[in-house]
């Protein structure tokens, strides 16, 4: 089986760059805005993670709540790396491509966390992941996402795509409320200023 993500849409071996350790999207730890979020705010439930990778944000969820998170990643090398990691009790692991709407059961979780899918996929397939994030969620679901406005990329040609906030509104709008729209969010050291957390609720 060939993990290039064809059907994600981007043509990237997403294995191979896991084999070479070329992932400079990967920091170590989990998304900084995450951490923050999590300190005054819990996550109750089940938990959707895709394109978890090494499962950083995956075990800040599972360290942090009772909620049953689940990864899922299209890289069988990031997953056996992030099954290197001590796994608590609450957290697994799918490997499948998360939009192709069958890797997950529809409406089965109560939480999606997006950090690094969104931005990873082309513009082209963004519709195609609001419909796999609406139907992994059960109404009344949230989508909690930090979302990157401006990446370092020069060309755009490739993975981190940029994104518009009112691109953002009219995406997912169909289908899910606003809650809250956070700017000057804890992250990254040069990510400052360039991404957003959201938090949404599935109508």
């Amino acid at each position: 089986m060939a993990y290039r993500s064809q059907l994600a849409g981007a043509d990237v071996d997403w294995d191979s760059r896991y084999l070479a350790h070329d992932t400079p999207w990967d920091k170590g730890t989990a998304h900084p805005a995450l951490v923050d979020w999590l300190i005054n705010n819990s996550m109750t439930g089940r938990v959707l993670v895709p394109g978890c990778g090494k499962g950083h944000d995956l075990r800040a969820i599972s360290d942090q709540s009772t909620a049953e998170a689940v990864g899922i990643d299209i890289s069988r090398t990031a997953l056996q790396i992030a099954s290197t990691f001590r796994k608590n009790p609450n957290e697994s692991y799918i490997l499948g491509d998360f939009l192709s709407g069958t890797a997950v059961k529809n409406q089965t979780f109560d939480w999606v966390f997006e950090h690094t899918c969104f931005c990873a996929i082309p513009p082209s397939r963004r519709p195609d992941y609001v419909s796999a994030v609406a139907a992994a969620l059960r109404p009344g679901g949230h989508l909690l996402a930090v979302f990157f406005k401006n990446p370092e990329n020069p060309d755009y040609q490739s993975p981190p795509f940029p994104c518009e906030v009112e691109e953002l509104d009219q995406l997912f709008s169909p289908h899910f409320e606003m809650i809250e729209s956070m700017e000057n969010i804890q992250t990254y050291s040069g990510r400052e200023g360039r991404e957003i957390l959201r938090l949404l609720r599935k109508f």
